[in-house]
């Protein structure tokens, strides 16, 4: 079973040290639309368990903004400090591809589920002439890169809120059934992609948890 990500994160800084090109330019600025019903929506959605809490405003289109509280019990904080920190399943264990083994992934004990964080900063990619360097320019060049893919069935980019900041989010879906996630955000002068692949459930149950703990605090959640 292939692990998109981890076929992805191998090939992910060649993909950016090449712009997006040919008839398709105009469709990998999707991230850039605004926000849908359908986004909004998911945003929103509730956790599967509750105890201990952290809370994050969220702000759907035509509604005030409100407060979901997102359950962290049975989770542990992981990440480094120059790829930021998040909140995964307990029971996840550090993932290393013998192709890759510096990046860095964690993974459900059954290897399905596989989660990861990585960071660009300017010098990392390469610009083509009129482009600027920020989270819009990666996240076209990673949805081109997911749009080329032969066993995706599925793919929208769409803006987000993650982490109380704007992002844009990949949603795809393959045809091995997998389902993936991929959220780019900037601080600063850094980009930084989270990404998760696995069933369909755990994805969507673990999205809120990703959009209110990740941050770039090593123990505190969604700072």
């Amino acid at each position: 079973m292939k692990n998109k990500i981890l076929l992805s994160s191998v090939t992910l800084l060649s993909a950016l040290m090449v712009a997006a090109c040919g008839n398709g330019e105009k469709k990998t600025a999707e991230p850039a639309a605004a926000p849908t019903t359908e986004v909004a929506k998911e945003t929103t959605a509730a956790p599967t368990t509750t105890t201990q809490t952290t809370t994050a405003k969220t702000t759907t289109p035509g509604t005030s903004s409100e407060t979901k509280k997102v359950s962290l019990e049975d989770t542990k904080r992981v990440g480094k400090d120059n790829i930021g920190y998040v909140n995964v399943p307990k029971d996840w264990v550090v993932f290393k591809a013998s192709n890759n083994p510096d990046n860095f992934y964690y993974s459900s004990p059954d290897q399905y589920n596989i989660m990861y964080l990585e960071s660009y900063s300017k010098d990392k990619v390469k610009l083509n002439d009129g482009e600027t360097f920020g989270a819009e320019l990666i996240a076209n060049r990673l949805l081109n890169g997911v749009k080329n893919d032969k066993e995706q069935t599925s793919v929208q980019g769409v803006k987000a809120d993650f982490a109380g900041e704007k992002a844009y989010l990949i949603k795809a879906t393959f045809s091995d059934g997998k389902t993936m996630f991929e959220w780019i955000l900037q601080k600063g002068d850094i980009v930084y992609v989270v990404s998760i692949e696995g069933t369909e459930d755990m994805v969507k149950s673990l999205r809120p948890v990703f959009e209110q703990s990740w941050g770039l605090n090593a123990k505190t959640p969604g700072q």
